[in-house]
């Protein structure tokens, strides 16, 4: 097989390329074909394999080279030893058998294991005819594969692939085909691979997610394509908060491998439980996993340091590792992918996420909005990862509580909710577990308290209706029982 060096390529096509083959990449001009060969070229020069790069443009390929220097992939040392820059256009005016002749002679003068022609296009725009260049793609694929060279054909295709449209010669004579694009989500345009073809093998079907950065062509699949069906059960071991009256109403803590929804208000303390969780975990010797879009490693630390908490030893000690990421114009696969891969390096038992808001405003598509947070959570429990999701609830107090809109909330085992309650012209902090599968859990509603040693959960309620509603009144048969004031106003 041939190793592309290109993130997720390999997998998207099934296990990479079989050594022989033709591979066409198609897409419109800047869509990255030049890039993506270039840098697979490179790949194949780095394990001391011989690369002829051929330019049927009209212009040099040195000059093409100049605008690859940005990319990490680049090594100028390479080329001239292992990557020969090979210009045709002159020889490609003078006919196709000229043209064939030449490309198999530098195959076999150079020794390449993969030649790459760039420009399928100047080649057909100078010999229009489908007959001619069926019989050169033909003749081409039999003598490469012959002298066990891989071949990478790039084209723009010229809408070929629309239904109606006739059929390229490329098309048929290729044994894998990649097709590169861009759509436009509002303001925001995303690029866009798929694999229309590939023989012998099982690809990824459907669209994904690709990225041009400094490292070049990243990939990123659709979370449908990586999830397959877990027939796992809970585990009965229990993952403690750090809160002790919280973990009581939780009959000890999160079930092992379960998926948590921590639903709140803004300003209720999500953040912080979820920081508690991972640093509860650490004191056990768990390694934990931040997931962040909104705040920084530097000020999480501050955060919890302002409670009289430490995140940044655990983290020099190697027990937590925090992924933050501004989710600015980047899509739901890709923040997917980034998440997984940082689980599958680092191997933790606790995923704090705050919050999956992020990656549901990443998919425009509300149809496919649910598909995606079911793979979620799938891979999560594939992965034995016990994860607490905070997500961020609008209604701040009232009798609405609405969650349709969020459907982690019926996929998750447990849902936790967190919100204000009004009473007497005072906003009160409460919380309740609306549901815990499978579990004996508290169903009282708790008032908490977030004071500098962090959050802490009083009493059950004795008094007060229409508490989850955000609404509280006292029944006339009941007074209000009051307490010795707290730095919170005591308890309702």
């Amino acid at each position: 097989m041939l190793e592309s060096g290109v993130s997720n390529l390999d997998r998207l096509l099934g296990g990479g390329v079989p050594e022989g083959d033709v591979v066409l990449i198609m897409g419109p001009p800047g869509s990255g074909k030049t890039t993506l060969s270039f840098q697979i070229a490179f790949r194949a020069a780095s394990w001391n394999k011989n690369v002829a790069y051929v330019s049927t443009l009209s212009e040099p390929p040195a000059r093409l080279v100049r605008h690859l220097r940005s990319f990490s992939f680049f090594d100028e040392s390479r080329i001239g030893k292992q990557l020969f820059l090979l210009h045709v256009y002159p020889i490609i005016k003078e006919g196709l058998d000229r043209t064939l002749d030449a490309l198999i002679a530098a195959v076999k003068d150079h020794r390449t294991s993969l030649l790459v022609i760039d420009g399928l296009d100047t080649i057909r725009d100078l010999h229009a005819g489908t007959a001619q260049i069926r019989t050169f793609i033909y003749e081409l694929a039999v003598a490469l594969a012959g002298l066990e060279c891989t071949t990478i054909i790039t084209s723009t295709g010229s809408g070929r692939l629309e239904p109606g449209a006739g059929m390229s010669p490329e098309l048929t004579m290729s044994d894998c085909i990649l097709l590169l694009g861009q759509i436009n989500v509002g303001t925001q345009a995303v690029r866009t691979v798929q694999v229309q073809k590939a023989r012998g093998r099982s690809p990824m079907l459907g669209i994904h997610t690709m990225r041009l950065g400094p490292d070049g062509v990243s990939i990123f699949p659709r979370i449908e394509a990586l999830t397959a069906p877990s027939d796992s059960g809970l585990d009965q071991e229990r993952l403690p908060l750090g809160h002790v009256e919280l973990d009581r109403m939780l009959a000890g803590g999160l079930p092992r491998g379960s998926v948590t929804l921590l639903a709140g208000a803004p300003g209720t303390g999500k953040t912080l439980v979820g920081l508690q969780y991972i640093l509860a975990g650490a004191q056990r010797g768990e390694k934990g996993l931040i997931v962040g879009y909104r705040e920084s490693p530097s000020l999480l630390i501050d955060k919890v340091r302002a409670f009289g908490m430490d995140l940044a030893t655990p983290i020099e000690q190697g027990l937590v590792r925090v992924l933050h990421r501004v989710p600015i114009d980047t899509g739901a696969d890709e923040l997917l992918c980034e998440m997984l891969r940082e689980v599958d390096d680092f191997g933790p038992k606790r995923l704090a996420l705050d919050s999956i808001a992020e990656i549901e405003h990443a998919v425009p598509d509300e149809r496919r909005r649910r598909s995606v947070l079911v793979c979620f959570a799938e891979v999560i429990r594939a992965r034995d990862v016990t994860a607490l999701v905070t997500r961020e609830i609008s209604q701040v107090t009232g009798p609405e509580l609405d969650f349709s809109d969020s459907p982690l909330a019926s996929l998750g085992e447990n849902l936790i909710l967190l919100r204000y309650v009004e009473f007497r012209s005072e906003l009160y902090r409460i919380l309740s577990i609306l549901k815990m599968r499978d579990t004996a859990h508290d169903r009282t509603i708790r008032q908490y308290e977030i004071s500098n040693d962090g959050l802490r959960v009083l009493a059950a309620m004795e008094s007060g209706e229409g508490v989850l509603s955000g609404i509280a009144r006292m029944p006339s048969e009941l007074r209000v029982k009051r307490s010795a004031p707290s730095s919170m106003g005591g308890p309702l």
